[in-house]
């Protein structure tokens, strides 16, 4: 499947044990951005179709909670964006 040649070099260039921990580092990173990218683009705040819901936001109710964390615990339930 790869050749002596390419884990020769893969094993020279790129497994030094003092990466190994800048590459877990790096992808626990990446990781976490992805993960709270995609929290803040289910948002409210963010209009995706401005033809069929122009205003996503009037949708929550008064009892719902649009934040990751409620500390209080005032909130029924948390909102969750059910159509674009």
């Amino acid at each position: 499947m790869i050749s002596n040649a390419t884990k020769a070099y893969l094993m020279k260039h790129w497994y030094r044990s003092e990466l190994i921990p800048l590459y877990f580092t790096t992808a626990a990173a990446v990781g976490v951005c992805g993960y709270f990218a995609t929290r803040a683009l289910k948002s409210p705040d963010v209009v995706w179709n401005k033809r069929e819901n122009p205003y996503p936001w009037l949708d929550v109710q008064q009892n719902e909670n649009t934040k990751m964390l409620d500390p209080n615990g005032r909130f029924e339930k948390q909102w969750s964006r059910t159509r674009l």
